[in-house]
């Protein structure tokens, strides 16, 4: 019982501390007996596996509002703050910047904490054991770092517990860091399983480590290491593209064998809010974090073509013969949801729902509600009718944090971008696209590179769309500027809500309508390649520690 009390008091201290890097540790030193047997490193790296819980203040993952500094989510209310990052007017002093910062340097303490003494347990415990907790800590150690270096770029590289009298560090390139996890990432490989045992996805194994080592590649541009990477997850024959896209994201899906990594949730234990910021207001939801209009007409049609070079697009019919993704990550106006038809036309105050089997008029808060959908759209990815409406608020379903469609699709972007296109490229792009329920044209060798290219752009776009990845995205492939400067479009206005529009697209995949006055508007972005590539190092921590004003060697390095 002593021990749990020292390490729930340790726990805390890291939690709870505010400027770690040069505050921590307030108190001292660790207990100097801790980490010595099996029990307490258990303990410990439980704790660090808090790690994969990066959730914000409304319990939701963090990858769901970064999608709301894109062009493809939309996040009202500015949760997280992720509207001033999206617009351009973030500066160093916004509180987002503060607390993520703090949460990935109380995070790597923990597993810094843990690899400088558990030495001391080294007598005690198997091998096996010892260098699995080793790899584990390693391995959350580079996943907080994959997110700190991705956000801020060059930040300070902490690889041991700080000396309490002299905590200041100056910032690392951050070339050196990311070699330092690579290689961290190879030795922990070695001492995690292939497989877990428990079938619960909830500790780490070999597909997870090879996949942060690709997912850092690919962001990284270091093509080499990524294409190696993902065939080492790929050939492994661990894991599958499952059947179904539909329910991949909800409980009929859960602990798929598509799933490498996950978040979990469970009723009693811990639970999740998404289903509330994800959901209607009949819900009752919040309608907090919405697709955009850009992402809904970003979706092909079923022959494979964009919605303004398809012969299979109607305008009128805006929602046939499109994607089947589209259908089942968006709910859009006119679909079936939790027995309520959703609908959102200004003049639709009442909408449909079945009740004891019948058709029953209802008040309809969907066009009524001042805080209704800002789009005109919700997701129905992560959003079960299952939790509805008790488990709004305390949803058990669980959040990938890392899956195989992923894997494959850095796996063909970085042989696409290494020139090296052969049987397996096509093959990583086909088992995404060809997924049983979506059967969209496939992918085909004797397509150019630049077709290829904008294959995968469009499979990553809208096949993991709210998985957290879009804002990466983006800026390594130099469109940030492209896709977030102007205005980002809501609903349609009442006048013109069946006017026939077919936009056109840039370059760089954004649609151009040809009168954006017939949306609402939700705000004008402005984005400066020199101020807006990365994260702003929050001003509280260069007033304590001046050396993080000091540029490094390589500081051109961003996304």
């Amino acid at each position: 019982m002593k021990k749990l009390i020292i390490l729930f008091t340790a726990c805390i201290a890291l939690v709870s501390c505010h400027g770690i890097l040069d505050r921590y540790p307030l108190e001292g030193p660790p207990s100097a007996t801790f980490f010595s047997n099996e029990d307490e490193l258990t303990l410990a790296i439980n704790g660090a596996y808090e790690s994969l819980y990066w959730l914000s203040n409304a319990n939701v993952p963090y990858q769901m509002f970064l999608e709301g500094a894109t062009d493809i989510v939309y996040v009202r209310g500015n949760y997280a703050n992720m509207d001033v990052i999206r617009i351009g007017q973030a500066t160093a002093s916004t509180a987002v910047f503060q607390s993520v910062w703090d949460t990935f340097y109380n995070n790597i303490s923990r597993c810094n904490n843990i690899l400088d003494n558990m030495h001391r347990a080294k007598e005690n415990v198997s091998e096996t054991f010892y260098n699995r907790i080793e790899a584990e800590a390693k391995f959350l150690r580079a996943y907080n770092y994959f997110y700190l270096t991705s956000l801020y770029g060059d930040v300070p590289f902490v690889e041991h517990m700080l000396d309490w009298k002299n905590p200041l560090l100056p910032k690392t390139p951050v070339r050196k860091i990311i070699d330092a996890m690579y290689a961290d990432l190879d030795s922990a490989f070695k001492s995690v399983p292939r497989i877990c045992s428990d079938k619960q996805y909830n500790r780490i194994t070999q597909g997870a480590v090879m996949g942060l080592k690709a997912r850092m590649a690919l962001v990284n541009n270091d093509m080499d290491v990524a294409a190696e990477a993902a065939w080492t997850v790929i050939s492994s024959g661990v894991y599958s593209v499952y059947d179904s896209y539909e329910y991949l994201f909800l409980y009929d899906g859960m602990n798929s064998n598509e799933v490498i990594l996950q978040m979990p949730f469970a009723e009693g234990v811990r639970t999740s809010q998404i289903p509330r910021h994800l959901g209607a207001r009949s819900a009752p939801g919040y309608s907090a974090i919405v697709p955009t209009q850009v992402l809904v007409d970003m979706y092909q049609c079923v022959d494979g073509e964009r919605i303004d070079r398809s012969k299979l697009y109607d305008p009128k019919k805006p929602f046939e013969k499109r994607d089947p993704r589209l259908a089942y990550s968006i709910l859009y106006p006119g679909q079936w949801h939790a027995g309520i038809r959703f609908e959102t036309h200004p003049d639709s105050i009442k909408t449909t729902k079945i009740v004891n089997g019948a058709y029953t008029r209802i008040a309809n808060d969907e066009a009524t509600h001042a805080y209704a959908t800002f789009t005109g759209y919700l997701f129905r990815k992560y959003y079960d009718e299952q939790d509805l409406p008790a488990k709004v608020a305390k949803s058990s379903l669980n959040f990938m944090i890392m899956r195989y469609a992923e894997v494959l699709l850095t796996y063909a972007e970085a042989k696409i971008e290494l020139g090296e296109i052969d049987d397996t490229v096509i093959e990583a792009i086909n088992q995404v696209r060809r997924r049983k329920d979506v059967m969209m044209p496939p992918a085909k060798i004797t397509m150019s590179v630049d077709e290829l290219r904008s294959l995968v752009r469009y499979e990553r776009t809208v096949e993991l769309a709210l998985e957290g990845h879009r804002l990466f995205d983006i800026h390594r492939w130099g469109i940030a500027e492209e896709v977030l400067s102007g205005y980002m479009l809501g609903k349609r206005k009442k006048a013109n809500w069946y006017d026939p529009v077919i936009p056109s697209f840039s370059d760089a995949g954004k649609p151009v309508y040809p009168d954006e006055r017939i949306f609402n508007s939700l705000g004008y972005a402005t984005f400066d390649p020199d101020k807006n590539s990365l994260w702003f190092i929050p001003q509280n921590e260069i007033d304590r520690n001046p050396l993080l004003q000091e540029e490094t060697e390589d500081d051109d390095d961003d996304w």
